[in-house]
């Protein structure tokens, strides 16, 4: 039997700290799993009994401490401790069953931790399981007023915002029918919107924003940059790793209970990113293709024997350089890139909406068919655009290649992108199943690093920007 920690005490009213909004300190939460409801009730008889007979436990040669138990402990959590500040927004990832809603469930005070301390500062709204909160058999509208009173609304305070809370919900005339008569969406649409109208010192979010169609995902996205703005807490969980680096100043990666890593979002989720495409990896070595799925023929390397050759680069000082980058099952390794502009002159400067080409160097270990990959991040580890070669115009095919074979992939590209730094992530991958999913032979994250100037003339606000077309009429 493992031994537990400290028991579970909340942190004292005099170490709170005014810049501080949640602190976890060593907190852990185990569950005991018992095989059989036998073994549960053994467990609940057999440590009573012996205390019971404690005027004769000299007769007992077993210590109580020693006595056997009949359940397995499972960690949900084990000696978390984090902190944050009044005003962030930090994402929390992490597989299946890492304890992210078990966390999030401890510091809402709905779930009791076995050990360890939190102290939170401000008015916590949450938005947890769906519906929780919900009383199945009052209509939406009487839901909205007990949900109010709960998160420390009066009356008035809901009078006054339940105009704005019912269309922010957007479920028309089901606000007068009882929630149990709601679909999945519409008990998230509601809980939402009761929750962001509270205007809360501290949001917490788990994955219940999955439930809802695009539409209402983006105006949940636009309600919590909003109170981000205005200096609220938000603590977000969810699979999503485009919405993390975006929302998201920080990240905490949580694996089987235990904290992996506390950092920037977007390097925590790239690291994320790398330890599930390893896993896929490990786990696509002995996976063949599904029935009617099988890849594509390609032609052989005649046609690019045909086509000039390339002059090979390997440069030391790149290895070197991108090493604590990189990773992949091997196969492939990609000796050099780099960015050029329209001179095929290599640059790390460019200007708005220019061209330029991205060319890879890459040897092989292996006869397959593989493909070339990249992709542009920006600062926050967004992907921008990119491109394999099966998306490039004309269906490029993949690349049969062979054990000592030495290659130059070069994709010319437009760059119509916001000012700002931006950097490249290289793939060599295999298909596994074509399309679908692949191996990683070799990724590099940041192998280039570039800046984009400020568009000339009239400065574009989005990420990307299109040349559009437009027709006005006097009518």
């Amino acid at each position: 039997m493992s031994s537990n920690p400290a028991p579970y005490s909340p942190l004292p009213t005099p170490q709170k700290e005014a810049g501080i909004a949640i602190r976890v300190n060593n907190l852990s939460k185990c569950y005991q799993i018992y095989d059989t409801p036998r073994d549960r009730l053994k467990q609940f008889v057999v440590p009573k009994l012996y205390k019971a007979l404690s005027p004769l436990r000299r007769v007992f040669s077993t210590p109580y401490s020693q006595l056997p138990t009949f359940h397995k402990e499972f960690w949900a959590l084990k000696d978390v401790s984090f902190e944050v500040k009044k005003g962030e927004t930090i994402g929390i990832i992490g597989r299946n069953g890492s304890g992210k809603s078990t966390l999030l469930q401890i510091i809402c005070g709905t779930l009791t931790p076995t050990s360890g301390a939190v102290e939170t500062n401000g008015r916590i709204a949450a938005l947890l399981e769906l519906g929780s909160g919900f009383n199945p058999e009052f209509t939406g509208r009487e839901n909205v007023y007990m949900n109010g009173a709960v998160l420390g609304l009066n009356t008035e305070e809901v009078n006054e915002r339940f105009d704005d809370i019912a269309a922010f919900a957007d479920i028309g005339e089901y606000i007068e029918q009882p929630v149990k008569t709601y679909s999945s969406g519409m008990f998230v649409r509601l809980a939402f919107a009761v929750n962001i109208m509270s205007k809360p010192e501290i949001m917490i979010v788990d994955e219940a924003l999955s439930v809802g169609d695009m539409s209402f995902q983006a105006k949940c996205m636009t309600a919590l940059t909003r109170i981000q703005e205005g200096g609220a807490t938000v603590l977000f969980v969810s699979h999503d790793i485009g919405a993390l680096k975006s929302l998201c100043s920080k990240g905490i990666y949580l694996e089987r209970g235990t904290v992996q890593e506390i950092g920037p979002a977007g390097d925590v989720a790239e690291h994320y990113t790398r330890a599930m495409r390893e896993e896929m990896n490990s786990e696509g070595i002995s996976r063949k293709p599904l029935a009617g799925m099988q890849p594509e023929a390609t032609p052989s390397l005649e046609s690019q024997k045909k086509r000039k050759k390339q002059e090979f680069k390997i440069s030391k000082e790149f290895e070197k350089q991108v090493a604590h980058f990189r990773y992949g099952d091997g196969g492939a390794k990609i000796t050099f890139a780099e960015l050029l502009d329209e001179e095929l002159h290599p640059t790390n400067a460019v200007r708005f909406n220019q061209s330029v080409f991205i060319r890879v160097y890459f040897e092989t270990a292996t006869d397959n068919e593989i493909s070339c990959n990249y992709y542009i991040l920006d600062d926050k580890r967004n992907l921008i655009i990119g491109a394999s070669l099966n998306l490039v115009d004309g269906a490029q095919p993949l690349l049969s290649v062979k054990s000592g074979g030495r290659y130059v992939v070069t994709y010319r590209t437009r760059l119509p992108l916001h000012e700002g730094n931006y950097s490249v992530q290289l793939q060599i991958t295999k298909p596994i199943v074509h399309g679908h999913t692949a191996t990683f032979l070799d990724v590099i994250d940041d192998a280039l690093v570039f800046r984009v100037s400020r568009r000339e003339g009239f400065r574009i606000w989005t990420k990307a920007f299109v040349e559009n077309e437009v027709e006005i009429k006097d009518c």
